[in-house]
């Protein structure tokens, strides 16, 4: 879900005919409806992941001072959240016509903004690809069927 979010947002931000990969035009609202997935939506997966995240530590009898990749997680999904937050309210800056308001500009127009988009994409990505590196291949070796039957029931009660 996430990922085909990703994918969708840099479909929005692709050249289009005599275009260069700025997000102009009717690219900017298509941009902002599908950023309205990681300033909202995407807490639920956070919360999922907070679900599974607590009860590999409590399962697993982690002392706080183990516990500092996983909250790194948890820590992440915030500030990634944080940072989508940061670029809606950058693209709600740009004037009907297209063009830079003064506060955009002063911010550092829109080639930043899509710096800034493209390097959230990649962030998640990264982050996505960690998540399924360690947490998930630590849930898999470390718990039980039972066990994590029980956690999925909780996820999905999210």
């Amino acid at each position: 879900m996430i990922l085909d979010q990703l994918v969708m947002i840099e479909t929005a931000m692709s050249p289009r005919s005599g275009g260069n990969g700025v997000a102009k035009g009717t690219d900017r609202g298509t941009l902002r409806e599908l950023l309205q997935f990681f300033t909202g939506p995407v807490e639920v997966h956070f919360r999922r992941e907070e679900v599974l995240v607590e009860d590999l530590q409590r399962i697993l009898g982690w002392k706080q001072v183990d516990q500092g990749q996983l909250k790194s997680f948890l820590d992440e999904h915030q500030m990634l959240k944080a940072d989508a937050a940061a670029v809606m309210r950058k693209l709600r800056r740009k004037r009907a016509d297209g063009r830079d308001s003064v506060a955009l500009k002063n911010l550092g127009g829109l080639r930043t903004l899509n710096a800034e988009l493209r390097g959230l994409i990649g962030r998640y990505r990264g982050h996505i690809s960690c998540e399924e590196r360690m947490l998930f291949v630590l849930a898999e070796m470390r718990l039980t069927a039972e066990q994590k039957r029980r956690i999925s029931r909780r996820m999905l009660q999210v």
